[in-house]
Protein backbone atom coordinates (compact mmCIF):
# COMPACT_ATOMS: atom_id res chain seq x y z
CA UNK A 1 0.00 0.00 0.00
CA UNK A 2 2.49 2.42 1.05
CA UNK A 3 4.67 1.41 -2.24
CA UNK A 4 1.51 2.35 -4.46
CA UNK A 5 0.94 5.49 -2.63
CA UNK A 6 4.73 6.62 -3.07
CA UNK A 7 3.98 5.97 -7.14
CA UNK A 8 1.28 7.80 -7.19
CA UNK A 9 2.98 10.42 -5.67
CA UNK A 10 6.34 10.58 -7.83
CA UNK A 11 4.21 10.17 -11.07
CA UNK A 12 1.90 13.19 -10.46
CA UNK A 13 3.42 15.39 -7.91
CA UNK A 14 7.36 14.85 -9.40
CA UNK A 15 10.84 14.44 -7.62
CA UNK A 16 13.93 15.69 -7.31
CA UNK A 17 17.32 14.10 -8.68
CA UNK A 18 20.38 15.04 -6.69
CA UNK A 19 22.78 14.51 -9.71
CA UNK A 20 25.96 14.74 -8.16
CA UNK A 21 24.92 12.12 -5.06
CA UNK A 22 24.02 10.22 -7.94
CA UNK A 23 26.69 9.78 -9.43
CA UNK A 24 28.68 9.28 -6.63
CA UNK A 25 26.74 7.10 -4.64
CA UNK A 26 26.56 5.28 -8.36
CA UNK A 27 30.47 5.17 -8.48
CA UNK A 28 30.43 3.40 -4.99
CA UNK A 29 28.07 0.83 -5.64
CA UNK A 30 29.82 0.35 -8.89
CA UNK A 31 33.15 -0.28 -7.12
CA UNK A 32 31.28 -3.08 -4.57
CA UNK A 33 29.87 -5.18 -7.91
CA UNK A 34 32.93 -4.51 -10.99
CA UNK A 35 34.62 -7.51 -10.18
CA UNK A 36 31.54 -9.72 -9.67
CA UNK A 37 29.51 -8.73 -12.64
CA UNK A 38 32.37 -8.05 -15.05
CA UNK A 39 33.25 -12.04 -14.73
CA UNK A 40 29.16 -12.82 -15.06
CA UNK A 41 29.68 -10.83 -18.22
CA UNK A 42 32.59 -12.52 -19.17
CA UNK A 43 30.72 -16.32 -18.56
CA UNK A 44 27.52 -14.88 -21.07
CA UNK A 45 30.03 -13.42 -23.04
CA UNK A 46 31.58 -16.99 -23.84
CA UNK A 47 28.15 -18.89 -23.40
CA UNK A 48 26.96 -16.53 -26.56
CA UNK A 49 29.98 -17.06 -28.63
CA UNK A 50 30.48 -20.37 -28.05
CA UNK A 51 26.41 -20.95 -28.76
CA UNK A 52 27.02 -18.83 -32.16
CA UNK A 53 30.33 -20.51 -33.38
CA UNK A 54 28.19 -24.08 -32.73
CA UNK A 55 25.46 -22.98 -34.61
CA UNK A 56 27.44 -20.95 -37.42
CA UNK A 57 29.29 -24.26 -37.89
CA UNK A 58 26.43 -27.16 -37.92
CA UNK A 59 24.36 -24.82 -40.66
CA UNK A 60 26.96 -23.17 -42.66
CA UNK A 61 30.39 -23.06 -41.52
CA UNK A 62 31.92 -20.74 -39.46
CA UNK A 63 33.77 -18.69 -42.05
CA UNK A 64 30.48 -18.23 -44.43
CA UNK A 65 28.66 -17.42 -40.86
CA UNK A 66 31.02 -14.53 -40.58
CA UNK A 67 31.30 -12.90 -43.92
CA UNK A 68 27.74 -13.21 -43.95
CA UNK A 69 27.45 -11.03 -40.65
CA UNK A 70 30.15 -8.71 -41.76
CA UNK A 71 27.64 -8.07 -45.05
CA UNK A 72 24.54 -8.37 -43.07
CA UNK A 73 22.32 -6.01 -44.83
CA UNK A 74 18.08 -5.92 -43.49
CA UNK A 75 17.30 -4.03 -46.71
CA UNK A 76 18.50 -7.28 -48.53
CA UNK A 77 15.63 -9.44 -46.76
CA UNK A 78 12.25 -10.28 -48.00
CA UNK A 79 9.16 -9.16 -45.91
CA UNK A 80 8.95 -12.23 -44.32
CA UNK A 81 12.46 -12.28 -43.62
CA UNK A 82 12.34 -8.62 -42.17
CA UNK A 83 9.32 -10.20 -39.83
CA UNK A 84 11.29 -13.12 -38.85
CA UNK A 85 14.14 -10.97 -37.93
CA UNK A 86 12.10 -8.24 -35.76
CA UNK A 87 10.07 -11.32 -33.75
CA UNK A 88 13.59 -12.78 -33.27
CA UNK A 89 15.64 -10.47 -31.85
CA UNK A 90 12.13 -9.45 -29.73
CA UNK A 91 12.62 -12.78 -28.78
CA UNK A 92 16.15 -12.93 -27.95
CA UNK A 93 15.99 -9.83 -25.93
CA UNK A 94 13.38 -11.14 -23.96
CA UNK A 95 15.20 -14.04 -22.59
CA UNK A 96 18.30 -12.05 -21.67
CA UNK A 97 16.43 -10.07 -19.96
CA UNK A 98 16.89 -11.78 -16.73
CA UNK A 99 20.07 -10.82 -17.18
CA UNK A 100 19.85 -6.90 -16.82
CA UNK A 101 17.53 -7.88 -13.68
CA UNK A 102 20.08 -10.06 -11.95
CA UNK A 103 22.33 -7.06 -12.58
CA UNK A 104 20.64 -5.00 -10.78
CA UNK A 105 19.80 -7.25 -7.59
CA UNK A 106 23.53 -6.98 -7.72
CA UNK A 107 23.47 -3.43 -7.49
CA UNK A 108 20.85 -3.43 -4.39
CA UNK A 109 22.85 -6.28 -2.54
CA UNK A 110 25.53 -4.26 -2.61
CA UNK A 111 23.41 -1.05 -1.64
CA UNK A 112 21.80 -3.45 1.35
CA UNK A 113 25.44 -4.85 2.29
CA UNK A 114 23.82 -8.49 1.65
CA UNK A 115 26.10 -11.31 -0.11
CA UNK A 116 26.11 -11.59 -3.92
CA UNK A 117 27.99 -13.76 -6.36
CA UNK A 118 27.88 -14.55 -10.35
CA UNK A 119 25.36 -16.81 -10.32
CA UNK A 120 23.28 -13.68 -9.04
CA UNK A 121 23.39 -12.62 -12.72
CA UNK A 122 20.72 -15.90 -13.09
CA UNK A 123 18.45 -15.06 -10.37
CA UNK A 124 15.27 -13.89 -12.44
CA UNK A 125 15.38 -17.06 -14.75
CA UNK A 126 13.72 -18.70 -12.06
CA UNK A 127 11.27 -15.64 -10.68
CA UNK A 128 8.14 -15.48 -10.49
CA UNK A 129 8.87 -12.25 -12.05
CA UNK A 130 10.84 -13.46 -15.19
CA UNK A 131 7.28 -13.55 -17.00
CA UNK A 132 7.02 -9.52 -16.75
CA UNK A 133 10.54 -9.12 -17.77
CA UNK A 134 10.15 -10.82 -20.45
CA UNK A 135 7.20 -9.62 -21.95
CA UNK A 136 7.87 -5.80 -21.02
CA UNK A 137 11.83 -6.42 -22.84
CA UNK A 138 10.37 -8.79 -26.17
CA UNK A 139 7.59 -5.92 -26.49
CA UNK A 140 10.00 -2.99 -26.42
CA UNK A 141 12.14 -4.25 -28.48
CA UNK A 142 9.64 -5.32 -30.92
CA UNK A 143 7.99 -2.12 -31.17
CA UNK A 144 11.38 -0.27 -31.03
CA UNK A 145 13.25 -2.53 -33.87
CA UNK A 146 10.10 -2.63 -35.91
CA UNK A 147 10.00 1.05 -36.28
CA UNK A 148 13.61 1.61 -36.64
CA UNK A 149 13.21 -1.28 -39.32
CA UNK A 150 10.69 0.26 -40.75
CA UNK A 151 12.50 3.51 -41.36
CA UNK A 152 15.83 2.30 -41.98
CA UNK A 153 14.35 0.49 -45.08
CA UNK A 154 13.49 4.01 -46.71
CA UNK A 155 16.91 4.52 -46.13
CA UNK A 156 17.17 6.67 -42.87
CA UNK A 157 19.21 5.50 -40.47
CA UNK A 158 19.72 8.19 -38.35
CA UNK A 159 16.17 8.77 -37.58
CA UNK A 160 15.83 5.01 -37.26
CA UNK A 161 18.51 5.07 -34.44
CA UNK A 162 16.66 7.78 -32.84
CA UNK A 163 13.62 6.31 -32.19
CA UNK A 164 15.43 3.54 -30.45
CA UNK A 165 17.16 6.01 -28.33
CA UNK A 166 13.59 7.45 -27.25
CA UNK A 167 12.20 4.74 -26.81
CA UNK A 168 14.63 2.75 -24.46
CA UNK A 169 14.66 6.41 -22.61
CA UNK A 170 11.25 6.40 -21.60
CA UNK A 171 11.39 2.73 -20.99
CA UNK A 172 14.52 3.34 -18.75
CA UNK A 173 12.62 2.18 -15.23
CA UNK A 174 10.85 -0.86 -16.96
CA UNK A 175 13.10 -3.16 -15.30
CA UNK A 176 13.68 -1.96 -12.07
CA UNK A 177 9.98 -1.29 -11.60
CA UNK A 178 8.74 -4.75 -12.23
CA UNK A 179 11.33 -6.23 -9.70
CA UNK A 180 11.03 -3.96 -7.00
CA UNK A 181 7.26 -3.37 -7.02
CA UNK A 182 3.88 -5.04 -7.99
CA UNK A 183 3.51 -3.81 -11.39
CA UNK A 184 2.77 -5.60 -14.09
CA UNK A 185 4.90 -4.88 -17.89
CA UNK A 186 2.48 -2.94 -18.75
CA UNK A 187 2.26 -0.93 -16.04
CA UNK A 188 6.13 -1.11 -15.40
CA UNK A 189 6.68 0.41 -18.62
CA UNK A 190 3.74 3.05 -18.43
CA UNK A 191 5.25 4.35 -14.74
CA UNK A 192 8.79 4.77 -16.54
CA UNK A 193 7.49 6.73 -19.23
CA UNK A 194 5.65 9.05 -16.30
CA UNK A 195 8.78 9.08 -14.14
CA UNK A 196 11.09 9.77 -17.27
CA UNK A 197 8.86 13.07 -18.32
CA UNK A 198 8.96 14.22 -14.87
CA UNK A 199 12.66 14.69 -14.77
CA UNK A 200 13.74 14.59 -18.70
CA UNK A 201 16.81 16.38 -18.89
CA UNK A 202 18.66 15.18 -15.22
CA UNK A 203 17.74 11.39 -15.94
CA UNK A 204 19.35 11.58 -20.07
CA UNK A 205 22.53 13.50 -18.46
CA UNK A 206 22.66 10.37 -16.02
CA UNK A 207 22.26 8.39 -18.61
CA UNK A 208 24.61 9.60 -20.63
CA UNK A 209 27.00 9.46 -17.95
CA UNK A 210 26.22 6.09 -17.35
CA UNK A 211 27.09 5.27 -20.76
CA UNK A 212 30.22 7.40 -21.31
CA UNK A 213 31.36 5.43 -18.16
CA UNK A 214 30.60 1.85 -18.83
CA UNK A 215 32.17 2.31 -22.13
CA UNK A 216 35.61 3.24 -20.72
CA UNK A 217 36.47 0.10 -20.81
CA UNK A 218 36.79 -0.30 -25.00
CA UNK A 219 40.42 1.65 -24.01
CA UNK A 220 41.55 -1.58 -22.34
CA UNK A 221 41.85 -3.70 -25.56
CA UNK A 222 37.82 -3.76 -25.17
CA UNK A 223 37.64 -6.76 -22.71
CA UNK A 224 37.57 -3.86 -20.23
CA UNK A 225 34.31 -2.83 -21.22
CA UNK A 226 32.54 -5.94 -19.23
CA UNK A 227 34.07 -4.55 -15.95
CA UNK A 228 32.64 -1.33 -16.74
CA UNK A 229 29.72 -1.75 -18.02
CA UNK A 230 28.09 -2.87 -14.71
CA UNK A 231 28.70 1.15 -14.22
CA UNK A 232 25.20 1.43 -16.03
CA UNK A 233 23.09 -0.86 -14.08
CA UNK A 234 24.73 0.91 -10.57
CA UNK A 235 24.05 4.39 -12.19
CA UNK A 236 20.58 2.87 -12.85
CA UNK A 237 19.67 0.92 -9.96
CA UNK A 238 21.07 4.71 -7.70
CA UNK A 239 18.57 6.66 -9.79
CA UNK A 240 15.57 4.46 -9.26
CA UNK A 241 16.43 3.97 -5.31
CA UNK A 242 16.36 7.48 -5.74
CA UNK A 243 12.99 7.91 -6.53
CA UNK A 244 11.29 4.74 -5.06
CA UNK A 245 13.42 3.56 -2.55
CA UNK A 246 13.96 0.20 -2.81
CA UNK A 247 14.62 -0.19 1.14
CA UNK A 248 11.94 1.79 3.48
CA UNK A 249 12.51 2.49 7.20
CA UNK A 250 9.61 1.86 9.43
CA UNK A 251 9.01 4.62 12.56
CA UNK A 252 9.65 1.53 14.83
CA UNK A 253 13.11 1.79 13.08
CA UNK A 254 13.85 5.26 12.97
CA UNK A 255 12.78 5.40 16.95
CA UNK A 256 15.30 2.27 17.80
CA UNK A 257 18.22 3.68 15.34
CA UNK A 258 17.56 7.59 17.72
CA UNK A 259 17.01 5.76 20.86
CA UNK A 260 20.38 3.80 19.63
CA UNK A 261 22.19 7.31 19.06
Amino acid sequence: MEQQKRIDEVTQRGYHLDFGKIIEDSFENYKKIAVTAGLAFLLIMVFVIAIAIGVAALFMGAVSFTEDMADFNITQFSTVGILIYIVGVAFVSGLFSPIGAGLLKMAHSAYVNEEFSVSTIFDYYKSSKFKDLFIATSLISLVSIGISTGIELYGILIVGNLITYVISFFTFFTIPLIMFTHLNAFEAISVSSQLVLKQAFPIIGLAIVAGLGSMVGLIALCIGVLFTMPFWYSVLFTTYNSILPTVVKSEIDDIGSSETE
